[in-house]
């Protein structure tokens, strides 16, 4: 019977829909899809674990039902992860046996943890829904032994009921509003993964907008340029990493510092005179991209094969500071000013103890998620540092997703739009506009997202910025990161090129 619940359990979750928009909702908070489908996973496995201990009172029993319900969730997506890091190499990565059987290993804990605290947990749950069982059936007048044979299905007829009308009403209350169903009529919430009937008609970022001609910006995968100086100077072996704790642009907070981590690429401390191009990242410390893409490897590979010139990489976190989501920017109650932060002091501390091109051709700027905003928002701020902006599936509207009032921004409308990159892009001078280069890299069809990006480049198009928009081939996500970073660097080296700043 609880074998039969476990099955029961999984193909509800799968035909009523519930996992496929449990990830979507995971994936615009902020998770790739794989991550998206671990969680997913694991609450399936809860449920499960819960459903099968009130059918059969067994906890060995329900835990490893509900391990077995995770693994049917997201064993194709381990698969599919092994897959690609058998296949990985170069810049990618290579196979990690070790790694791959640690993970193996944390996945199945996890899963075991995750049913057995469900099954744990319905323990409690379970003489209560036998006993209001019992009162039901004692009202109808019947027997006790009728009611010993019939309270296991009745139990798991009410579990499958629970899932079925609640989880689906969980989903949209953490996809819109707690309260979204406690109305009738009126419009429809807008949530952050729209549907059908919500979402906008696709925008394509290479047609003209109402008031302006049709736009030439260039929209074509990135490739690198056919010129490569630095050739005749390529160095070879592993750069070096310096962690720097600088006085932190906040007050309050759980620090008194802000972490800044410089890759020095190989060679340089073997060069003297020679002047190197800097990518500037924030909010996202160097440990995150490290375990997620394992940034130093791939920056040798890329500079040691000659694929991107030598270049400093400067991480710049936000780990301690009074709003844990710094919109890398000053708080309207000057409590905080990473902004100012990232686009004057930092840039200065690192060409005043590096040898670096010190102008705006020789400075980019990066970021992933909220440092895609991030990337778009300080460059538009501070066109006279950096020439190149490169937001890695970024939004371009502060505050997207949210009133404002747990942000920095403290829910002002006018300091809101002044840090929207959608906004302030339309307002600088045509020089400038010429001047600042993009690499806009996102799925198109991503939610949120892709439209956000399409929507973006049409505005970089129509406002006569150059830029080049990048199709990801996989949504919001670490794994997108790791298949596009290589791409937009080299095309960010074609531009050192172009501008003469190398």
């Amino acid at each position: 019977m609880a074998a039969a619940v476990a099955v029961a359990v999984v193909i509800v979750a799968a035909a009523s829909g519930t996992i496929d928009s449990t990830n979507a909702t995971l994936v615009v908070m902020g998770f790739d899809t794989d991550r998206a489908q671990l969680i997913t996973a694991l609450l399936v496995g809860l449920v499960t674990g819960a459903a099968c201990r009130m059918t059969a009172d067994r906890l060995g029993l329900a835990t490893w039902l509900g391990l077995v319900a995770a693994t049917a969730v997201f064993g194709p997506a381990f698969i599919s992860e092994t897959q690609a890091a058998l296949g990985s190499s170069g810049a990618q990565g290579s196979f990690d046996p070790m790694g791959w059987l640690l993970t193996l290993v944390t996945t199945v804990f996890v899963g075991t943890v995750s049913s057995w605290a469900g099954a744990t947990l319905a323990a409690g749950v379970r003489p209560g829904l036998i006993a209001a069982g019992g009162a039901i059936m004692d009202s109808f007048g019947t027997r006790p032994l009728s009611f010993n044979l019939l309270r296991r299905p009745l139990a798991v007829a009410v579990v499958l009921l629970l899932v079925v009308v609640c989880v689906p009403i969980f989903g949209d209350m953490v996809n819109f509003t707690p309260d979204s169903h406690m109305f009738r009529g009126g419009p429809p919430p807008v949530g952050l993964v729209p549907d059908a009937s919500q979402s906008s008609a696709s925008v394509d970022p290479a047609s003209p907008g109402p008031n302006s001609a049709p736009s030439t910006g260039p929209r074509a995968t990135p490739t690198a340029s056919p010129a490569r100086p630095w050739l005749t100077w390529l160095p070879s072996g592993a750069g070096s990493v310096t962690a720097v704790d600088l006085p932190a642009p906040w007050i309050g907070g759980t620090a008194t510092t802000d972490g800044v981590t410089i890759y020095a690429p190989p060679g340089y401390k073997t060069s003297d005179n020679r002047r190197y191009p800097v990518l500037y990242e924030a909010p996202k410390p160097f440990s995150d991209w490290e375990t997620a893409v394992h940034i130093s490897t791939v920056l040798d590979s890329l500079i040691d094969g000659g694929d991107i010139p030598p270049m400093f990489v400067v991480f710049v976190a936000d780990i301690g500071g009074p709003y844990p989501d710094t919109e890398c920017a000053n708080s309207v109650d000057g409590r905080q000013w990473m902004d100012t932060f990232i686009g004057e002091t930092v840039v200065s501390y690192v060409d005043a103890h590096y040898r670096t091109i010190a102008t705006p051709a020789g400075r980019a700027i990066t970021g992933f998620s909220q440092g895609g905003y991030c990337a778009a928002i300080v460059a538009l701020r501070h066109p006279t540092v950096f020439g190149t902006s490169i937001p890695i599936s970024g939004y371009f509207q502060a505050g997207k997703g949210d009133a404002g009032s747990a942000l920095p921004f403290g829910g002002d409308a006018a300091a809101l739009d002044a840090a929207s990159p959608s906004t302030v892009a339309a307002k600088l001078p045509a020089d400038v506009r010429a001047r600042l280069y993009f690499i806009v890299v996102a799925s198109p069809t991503q939610p949120v997202y892709g439209e956000d990006s399409a929507n973006f480049e049409r505005l970089l198009a129509d406002q006569g910025y150059p830029f080049v928009a990048v199709q990801a081939k996989v949504p919001h996500g670490w794994v997108q990161v790791r298949q596009e970073f290589p791409g937009a660097l080299q095309t960010w080296a074609a531009r050192l090129v172009a501008t003469g700043a190398l």
